[in-house]
């Protein structure tokens, strides 16, 4: 993998992780010392083109399962490396 390649997945990787930080931020609310975890206004999430199954059937089930959770679907990237095409990226925005 050349280093571009490396550059954009490890960028990628960090927003995925800035996202999974953004949902176990706590913050103290008031002098009472109440703690009250934060929701992420968008998420993003990998869905992997190996082990079987088509990317589309996968898709469609997160889709699903992500509306019933009160997502709405914002954005999909392909995951191609060397040409080869290693899953998407998709992100879901909550209102």
């Amino acid at each position: 993998m050349n280093s571009t390649h490396q550059k954009v997945k490890l960028a990628v990787a960090a927003l995925g992780v800035a996202a999974g930080l953004t949902a176990l931020c706590v913050r103290a609310a008031g002098d009472q010392g109440i703690v009250e975890a934060e929701k992420p206004a968008a998420l993003t999430v990998h869905i992997d083109g190996h082990g079987g199954g088509s990317i589309a059937r996968k898709l469609n089930e997160m889709h699903a399962q992500m509306a019933r959770d009160g997502w709405q679907f914002a954005d999909m990237e392909p995951h191609i490396e060397n040409g080869d095409t290693e899953g998407v990226w998709i992100t879901y925005t909550k209102p």
